[in-house]
């Protein structure tokens, strides 16, 4: 059977199937040789006797079936060996390896396989049962198959760049697997990482050794004969074993091997047919399913050292047209190459004689050999674009990054190719070689060229290569269209949370669609809470498109906004109580909510939970404050949806990011101006979805940021209105009673700012006089009466600026903390009517007057609570109610409302007055209830209060505990006690009753040691047991478990002692949010007020005019300015933060680092290679050796000293000993 029929494709192979060892053991095949003969050289040099002679395969005669009918027939692999299902798959367990002890080593995968083995079934193999991932790169480390020295840098280099290029690529490294030579550098390398990255799985490096089988130490130790145990273990093959019986041992710190057989032994290279195609058969496959037609997987070849092998390997991946990097100063052939290609520009008869030299001085060779390996040698240098050299020189002026060096080769073998090269650079993800190589000085790219490559670094979240882009002239306002962002979200992954939020809403629509910007629009709605209008739903004939705005013009679009202006109130209100229509607030800053690509693209990266993305973006973006407070309110919103544990905290660390980004940009603000910073709080921001900075920050619940000084600032403004901080705060309670005196007592902030207007003002006018006086003496008069004209202009300026008596006084009830102290006091007041009524006045007869007003004021309160609901931001009704409702207090206003409604219902039904009385009495404790909210505005109450109820929670938690050791106390006392009860009150004060008050100490002993019994209280039976179990109980109670709920409390206060301001601010927003909407007039009176806030609330829609309070009137030049002054100021804090990482501890130390090594390798460089030591290390091994030699021939023929022989000194020759 032949190796390619052995091997043929498996696609036709089921996966699972793959996995099974049958399948292992039909496909994969060994070569036995079954046809001895003799080789006579063998038995001759190997060994003196003959009884059991060697074949020309290596093997012993014994160990073949048959013997060549023709002794001295040629061997022939073909001829002499037959194929056989091979015996060694499945797993190695390396023991005595360095770090095997410590759990380091993990298990290897292998297989032996034929040397004619087809390379498609290895990849089947490779990819679908050993599970590894398709390579990006494959790096071929070719060279010295022996121990050798490297200099001790050039080593250190030489691991770090190799594994740097692996591991930042997903490359594959492949070698010859064996533990000598470049091998054992190159396992060693592998150890290394997988020990400093702690051994995990999704960092491990691939490294595949290639070798042959014949040459293996411990064959039989991999070997699955019949019924073996390795069957379901793995190898055991141990590298502390001293005696070899092969010549070669497997490198433990490789990943897989694959062992190639063609029926030798002792036979070496049997391997490089069978590696060179599957390295051709990785290549020719597509390095990405994106990736331009023969863009495939690049393979580079790294030589470290070697032997005549290595010129012919390297001599064969440049004829296959593979770039080749030779590792300069490695020794040997290395050294050649690296010669004869640095001297190719100027090669002639002395540079030819010189690499004549340097082979004779390696390598024994003939004429013929070194003619041979001559041509080889100047075939490769023919082609420099695919020799690179890396010589380790501080002084030459070439990178120490020896990764760089193997992707500059790759590069360099597609120069010309600039696109491919850019696709290989973003598939590495290497934006360094992108930088160094392809965006040079000398390349210029074409508009939209790059495109294709934005599009990928967007779609495989590489930020860094699209700042790169950005840097390099491309425009984002450009590429991204409308039509090309749909694409984008097209093509997410399926797994993602947007994907499944996606999936939620096309379940939803008849028939088949895919995703547009309106689904998009309604997923940002939902993870903002309905308080964010995005601009994919303004429009939906728009954004409702798979590649939208292709046949609507903007003509179109404008058409469609100036109409909905023409619409009639009837249908406007109708639009409104549906919220279909656009409110009037889009047009609050001059100009309509635009597609801006940056904003977009931020929002995308924000969806997907993209950190390093978004962050680039936010750093461009414009109203960095709105974006980051936006971004976080996303990002929580999506970890309440997302399932994966791991995915939630991601997103809420990345929230957490924004939020703390958002607080250092209000802080650079608020030091640069107080008022713009307060504006800019305060207004709604069209391109981030009508909302301000506040709400959004309140939405999102960041206690942090609202806890800033500069938004406790401005809500103090707020809260104390156009009311002046220097008033007395008590004095204020007295004006709010007497309104005459505010007009002349109370200071307003407008009045301060006229007092700045008037020095400002005084300040001119002197300056005007003397420019008259000046002009004067100068003789021209006329500018005299010019200073008059400006005087007369200033003193009118100022006379507008004085508040009238009636805007005094509006401005003072009007402020938000006046109406919280006149609300306050009517609720006393209320509460005080409700308590006198059900103490005194509550009986069967018609209800009296008090109890109508009374009525009437619930009323009012209950038409505020509307109120608040009809007015609240949220779109759609259903979600303001949800909204309304999630707040505790009020849920304690309905609970409150609903009772009054049940008792004032009972109250009129005849003999129904005791349970009315009932209800209302216990419905006076929840608006009592309510007054704590008004301890709210506290700053030693708020906090308070919010202990409390997080106390409450856990108190919830602690009461399931004491209800289950309640209710087994009460059932197992009463049973024993007092059996056979049947009267369920009895049961129930038995059971319950009892027990609960037993738990803080009344114990009942009357009923437990009755001095008399009756037939009406009798006796308990078995009282003792009672008392006992009594006693139990209380212990357990009593002193455990309510013992238990103070340490709890305690607990709790600790812990939420220095969170509970923040979270007592956030509340406080939400307070000052509410008295700054709320009508000037307390109820009961505000019904006056609802009935001309109907009356203003219809006339507004026609005019579709409505404006929150706590927005600013700002014209657009001020909005410009606001928006312009923020990015400055988020500049500032982003180039600061950059100087702060570039300097802090772990910068510097990276920077120490490479100044050490430079260093190290120039005083190396001064002092000579540590090669020139190895050499004489090597000499006196071999003259130790030597000196033994010579004593015991002497001793043996009896020549020798009457004299004992001096112990010579041993000396391990380690690894260079070859």
């Amino acid at each position: 059977m032949e190796g390619s029929q052995a091997g043929g494709s498996t696609s036709s192979v089921e996966l699972n199937a793959m996995g099974k060892p049958e399948w292992i053991q039909s496909t994969f095949f060994m070569r036995v040789c079954n046809r001895f003969t003799a080789d006579k050289k063998e038995s001759i040099f190997l060994y003196d006797h003959t009884e059991d002679p060697f074949c020309q395969c290596g093997k012993e005669k014994s160990r073949h079936e048959h013997q060549s009918d023709d002794p001295s027939e040629p061997w022939s692999v073909k001829t002499h060996t037959s194929e056989s299902p091979t015996n060694a798959y499945g797993e190695i367990q390396f023991v005595g390896a360095a770090g095997w002890g410590q759990g380091q080593q993990k298990l290897r995968k292998y297989v032996r396989v034929d040397y004619e083995t087809d390379p498609k079934t290895l990849m089947d193999l490779i990819q679908k049962q050993w599970n590894l991932d398709q390579p990006k790169l494959l790096i071929s480390v070719t060279g010295g198959a022996k121990d050798f020295t490297l200099n001790s840098n050039l080593k250190d280099v030489f691991r770090k760049g190799l594994i740097e290029a692996a591991r930042s690529t997903d490359a594959w490294i492949i070698t010859g697997g064996s533990n000598s030579g470049v091998m054992k550098y190159v396992g060693e390398a592998v150890r290394d990482y997988a020990i400093a990255e702690g051994g995990s799985a999704t960092t491990s490096i691939v490294a595949i050794g290639i070798a042959t089988w014949g040459i293996l130490d411990q064959q039989e130790a991999l070997t699955r004969g019949k019924g073996s145990k390795l069957l379901s273990r793995p190898a055991i093959y141990r590298m502390d074993q001293q005696e070899q019986t092969g010549p070669v041992r497997l490198d433990p710190n490789h990943t897989h091997f694959i062992l190639v057989d063609d029926g030798t032994t002792r036979k070496f290279v049997k391997e490089i047919k069978l590696r060179s195609d599957l390295e051709k058969q990785i290549s020719e496959q597509k390095v990405t399913p994106e990736s331009n037609e023969g863009l495939n997987i690049p393979t580079v070849c790294v030589v470290v050292g070697g032997g005549p092998n290595t010129i012919q390997t390297v001599n064969r991946a440049v004829g296959k047209g593979t770039p080749c990097l030779i590792i300069d100063q490695s020794g040997r052939a290395a050294n050649i190459l690296a010669y004869a290609f640095n001297n190719h520009r100027t090669y002639s008869e002395s540079v030819r004689g010189e690499i004549k030299k340097r082979l004779l001085g390696e390598f024994k060779f003939s004429d013929s050999d070194l003619d041979k390996h001559q041509h080889w040698i100047e075939e490769c240098i023919e082609k420099p674009n695919l020799i690179n050299v890396y010589k380790l020189d501080a002084g030459s002026g070439v990178s120490t990054d020896l990764d760089r060096a193997i992707l500059h080769a790759l590069l360099k073998a597609k120069k010309g190719i600039r696109i491919d090269q850019l696709q290989l650079a973003m598939v590495w993800n290497r934006v360094d070689v992108a930088k160094s190589e392809i965006f040079t000085d000398d390349n210029h790219w074409k508009m939209g060229e790059l495109n294709e490559s934005v599009r990928y670094a967007i779609e495989h979240d590489l930020p860094r290569f699209l700042e790169l882009f950005i840097e390099n002239g491309v425009s984002i306002y450009d590429y991204l269209t409308e039509e090309e962002l749909t694409v984008l979200y097209g093509k997410i992954k399926q797994t993602s949370l947007l994907s499944r939020l996606l999936k939620g809403i096309i379940e939803k629509k008849v028939g088949e669609y895919n995703v547009t910007l309106w689904m998009i629009g309604q997923i940002i709605q939902q993870l903002t809470m309905d308080t964010y209008k995005p601009l994919y739903l303004s429009n939906k004939k728009r954004f409702n498109q798979e590649y939208s705005l292709t046949a609507v013009s903007e003509k179109e679009v404008l058409h469609e906004s100036d109409n909905s202006d023409h619409r009639g109130c009837s249908s406007r209100l109708f639009a409104i109580l549906n919220h279909n229509s656009q409110k009037s607030e889009e047009q609050q800053s001059g100009t309509q909510t635009q597609f801006y690509p940056i904003r977009e693209l931020f929002l995308y990266a924000i969806l997907l939970n993209r950190r390093e993305m978004a962050r680039k973006l936010w750093e461009r973006i414009g109203e960095p404050i709105a974006a980051a407070l936006t971004a976080s309110k996303m990002l929580k919103a999506m970890a309440c949806k997302e399932s994966d544990q791991d995915q939630k905290k991601s997103m809420m660390e990345h929230a957490d990011i924004y939020e703390k980004l958002a607080i250092e940009v209000l802080k650079e603000c608020y030091n640069q101006g107080e008022d713009r910073t307060n504006d800019m709080m305060k207004r709604k921001m069209p391109n981030w979805g009508q909302a301000t900075c506040l709400d959004m920050a309140f939405k999102a619940k960041n206690k942090k940021f609202i806890a800033q000084s500069a938004i406790q600032n401005l809500l103090k403004e707020i809260w104390m209105g156009e009311i002046s901080d220097e008033n007395n705060y008590w004095k204020l309670w007295l004006y709010m009673f007497l309104p005459p005196m505010v007009a002349f007592f109370v200071r307003f902030r407008k009045n301060e700012h006229r007092k700045e207007f008037q020095q400002h003002a005084e300040t001119a006018n002197e300056h005007k006089l003397m420019v008259v006086r000046s002009d004067i003496e100068g003789g021209t008069p006329v500018t005299e009466a010019v200073g008059e004209h400006g005087d007369s202009d200033v003193n009118n300026r100022v006379g507008s600026l004085f508040l009238s008596v009636l805007q005094n006084l509006k401005l003072f009830y009007n402020a938000p903390i006046i109406k919280f102290r006149f609300n306050v006091l009517a609720y006393l007041a209320f509460l005080f009517l409700f308590s006198l009524i059900i103490l005194t006045e509550f009986e069967e007869e018609p209800v009296r007057p008090k109890e109508w007003f009374l009525i009437a004021w619930v009323v009012s309160l209950c038409l505020e609570e509307f109120r608040q609901i009809a007015q609240g931001d949220i779109n759609s009704p259903i979600d303001r109610i949800h909204h309304w409702i999630s707040d505790f207090w009020n849920k304690v206003d309905l609970a409150t409302l609903l009772l009054f409604g049940i008792g004032v219902t009972l109250r009129r039904i005849p003999g129904m007055i005791g349970p009315a009385r009932i209800i209302l009495a216990l419905d006076l404790i929840g608006f009592y209830m309510r007054l704590l909210q008004s301890f709210s505005v506290s700053e030693r109450l708020g906090p308070k209060l919010i202990m409390i109820k997080r106390m409450m929670e856990d108190l919830l938690f602690l009461g399931c505990i004491l209800a289950v050791v309640l209710i087994s106390y009460g059932i197992t006392s009463q049973a024993i006690m007092f059996p056979n009860v049947t009267d369920p009150l009895s049961l129930f004060k038995g059971i319950f009753y009892k027990s609960f008050f037993q738990m803080y100490g009344v114990i009942f002993w009357d009923d437990i040691q009755p001095e008399e019994c009756t037939l009406d209280s009798p006796c308990p039976e078995y009282s003792w047991m009672g008392i006992l179990l009594l006693g139990i109980y209380i212990m357990l109670c009593n002193i455990l478990l309510l013992n238990l709920l103070v340490a709890m409390v305690s607990d709790v206060f600790s812990k939420i002692e220095d969170n509970a301001v923040d979270l007592w601010r956030l509340q406080q927003y939400e307070v000052i949010n509410e008295y700054s909407n709320r009508p000037a007039i307390p109820p009961p009176l505000v019904l006056i007020s609802h009935i001309k806030s109907s009356v203003d609330f219809y006339r507004n829609i026609c005019r579709r005019e409505t404006r929150s309070k706590l927005d600013p009137s700002l014209t657009d030049e001020r909005v410009k300015q606001l928006v312009l002054w923020e990015r400055n100021n988020a500049d500032k804090f982003i180039t600061n933060q950059n100087y702060k990482s570039q300097h802090n501890m772990e910068e510097r130390m990276k920077v120490t680092g490479d100044r050490v090594q430079k260093m190290s390798v120039m005083m190396e460089k001064q002092l000579g290679d540590s090669d020139r030591l190895s050499t004489i290390e090597h000499q006196m091994v071999r003259s130790n050796k030597a000196m033994e030699w010579i004593m015991k021939s002497l001793i043996t023929n009896k020549l020798s000293s009457e004299e004992e022989p001096p112990d010579m000194e041993h000396i391990d020759s380690g690894s260079g000993g070859r």
